[in-house]
C-alpha cells in the first residue's frame, strides 16, 4: 500500500507538469485509460479564443490543491459535501473545499485503494469506493476536517466512518428534505427551525463562535450577484451555443457552488465571459444546426460523455443538477433566515415533484429543448427510481428522454453509454 501511494504522488506531479507544459499530450491512467484531466486540457484548448474559459479550468485544476496549500499555510480551509454550504464557510473566513471535485479529478489508483485496503466489493458504489480511495491517497498531505449531510447517501455516510477512523473530524449535517409539494406552514416553520440549528453547530465547529450574521449578509448578496451573472451567461449561451462547450458550461455552474475558493477570481471569469458573449462573433454550426438538450441528475464524472454530445451535434444549454444557479437567496428576511428558506425551499431538495416542475419551465426558457438527457450512477437505487419518475413525467408532456448510468471513479465511458447518447441526438435531429 505504501508503494502505492509513492506512486500516486509521483504521478499527479506528472500529471500536472504534463497539463502546465505540454496541451496536445494525451494524459493515461495507470491502466491504460484517458483520465478527466485529458478533457479537461483538451477543453481549454477547444476554447482558445476564450481568456474566460482559460481563467475558468485554471480554477479548476488548482483549486484542491492551492485550498490544502492555504491550510498549510495558515488559513482555514474544510472539505464540504453540497455547495449550499458554501455563504456559511466563507462568512467564517473558511475555504470550502469540495468533496465531488476530488474524485472528478483524482486517478484510477483510488479504486484499487477502496477494494485492498478498505475491502469493498467491486460490486460496490464506485462513488464511495472513489471518495474513500482518494481520501487516504491524500492523508497525509490534506485537511482533514470534513462537513457532511446525511441526506446525501446512506452507503456514504457509512463511508466517512471510515474516514473518521483513519482520523478525520467529521461533522454531520443532519438531513433537511421537503418531500411534500404542499407543506403545512407549521410544518414549513419547524424544518426551517431545525435547519437553522444545525448551520449554527455547523459554524461553531468550524470556527468556535457563533454565525455572523453581518458577514453572512455580505456573501449572500455576492452569491446572488454571481448567480445573477451565471444566469446572464447562460441566456447570452443561447444565441451562442458552442461559444461554452458542455463540459465547460457544466463546470460554470460548478463553480457558482464554492467559486472554488477564490471567490473574487471566479466573478471576474464570469464578468470577462459576459464581456465574451455580448462582443464576440458566433461560433459556426458544424451541422448548420445544434440539438438543444437539458442535463439532469449527477454531473457525471466520465467528460467523454460531454465531447460526444458537442461532437454529435448537441448541446446543453438547461442544466438541473446540484447547483442552485436558477434561484436567488431572499435578501429581504433576516441573513440566516433567508439562507435557511432558500435551503429547504428554493433549492427544491427533496420535493421530485418541485423539482421536476422546474425544469419543466426552464425548458422553453433555454434554448427551446428538445431532449433531456438522465444521468446516474449505476448502483445508485434512489437515483434510479428518481430517473424513473422523471421519464414518466415528461413522456405525459411529449418531451423525449434518456436515462444514462456511468461510473463515479475516473475513466472514460463504455462504448454502449456514448451510443446511446450519439443515438438519442440522432433521433432528435
Amino acid at each position: 500500500m505504501n508503494t502505492l501511494i509513492a506512486d500516486k504522488e509521483v504521478s499527479l506531479a506528472e500529471l500536472s507538469s504534463v497539463a502546465q507544459t505540454d496541451a496536445s499530450h494525451k494524459i493515461r491512467t495507470n491502466q491504460g485509460l484517458e483520465s478527466q484531466l485529458a478533457y479537461v486540457r483538451q477543453t481549454k484548448a477547444d476554447h482558445g479564443y476564450s481568456k474566460a474559459i482559460a481563467r475558468l479550468f485554471d480554477l479548476v485544476m488548482s483549486y484542491i490543491d492551492d485550498a490544502e496549500k492555504a491550510a498549510r499555510n495558515g488559513r482555514k480551509a474544510v472539505w464540504m459535501a453540497g455547495g449550499a454550504w458554501s455563504p456559511l464557510y466563507y462568512a467564517a473566513d473558511t475555504i470550502p473545499i469540495s468533496i465531488n471535485e476530488l474524485g472528478r479529478l483524482g486517478s484510477s489508483d483510488a479504486m484499487f485503494v477502496a477494494e485492498d485496503y478498505f475491502q469493498l466489493p467491486k460490486e460496490s458504489c464506485s462513488m464511495v469506493g472513489a471518495v474513500l480511495g482518494e481520501f487516504y491517497l491524500r492523508l497525509g498531505r490534506t485537511v482533514k476536517r470534513m462537513a457532511v449531510y446525511n441526506a446525501q447517501c446512506e452507503p456514504l455516510n457509512l463511508a466517512w466512518e471510515l474516514l473518521r477512523d483513519e482520523g478525520f473530524d467529521i461533522f454531520r449535517v443532519e438531513a433537511i428534505n421537503r418531500p411534500n409539494t404542499a407543506d403545512t406552514k407549521d410544518r414549513l416553520d419547524g424544518l426551517e427551525a431545525f435547519l437553522e440549528q444545525e448551520l449554527k453547530d455547523l459554524n461553531q465547529w468550524l470556527v468556535d463562535r457563533p454565525i455572523d450574521e453581518d458577514r453572512l449578509r455580505v456573501e449572500i448578496q455576492r452569491t446572488n450577484r454571481i448567480l445573477r451573472k451565471v444566469r446572464r451567461i447562460m441566456s447570452l449561451r443561447i444565441e451562442n451555443p458552442l461559444y461554452i462547450r458542455s463540459l465547460a458550461s457544466m463546470y460554470l455552474l460548478i463553480g457558482s457552488a464554492h467559486y472554488f475558493g477564490k471567490p473574487d477570481e471566479y466573478e471576474n471569469v464570469l464578468d470577462t465571459l459576459i464581456d465574451e458573449l455580448e462582443h464576440s462573433p458566433l461560433i459556426p454550426l458544424p451541422r448548420g444546426k445544434i440539438v438543444p438538450l437539458a442535463w439532469s441528475g449527477g454531473r457525471g464524472q466520465e467528460f467523454g460523455v460531454y465531447k460526444a454530445i458537442d461532437d454529435s451535434g448537441g448541446a446543453i444549454l438547461s442544466w438541473h443538477t446540484p447547483d442552485p444557479w436558477l434561484t436567488d437567496i431572499d435578501e429581504s428576511l433576516p441573513p440566516l433566515k433567508g439562507y435557511v428558506r432558500h435551503i429547504v425551499s428554493g433549492r427544491r431538495g427533496g420535493s421530485q415533484q418541485e423539482r421536476l416542475e422546474q425544469i419543466e419551465r426552464s425548458l422553453a426558457k433555454y434554448g427551446g429543448v428538445k431532449g433531456i438527457l438522465s444521468y446516474g450512477y449505476v448502483g445508485c437505487s434512489r437515483g434510479g427510481s428518481g430517473r424513473e419518475y422523471q421519464r414518466i413525467y415528461f413522456q405525459k408532456r411529449n418531451i423525449p428522454s434518456i436515462a444514462l448510468e456511468g461510473t463515479f471513479q475516473v475513466g472514460p465511458p463504455s462504448g454502449q453509454l456514448l451510443t446511446r447518447v450519439r443515438a438519442f441526438i440522432e433521433m432528435l435531429s
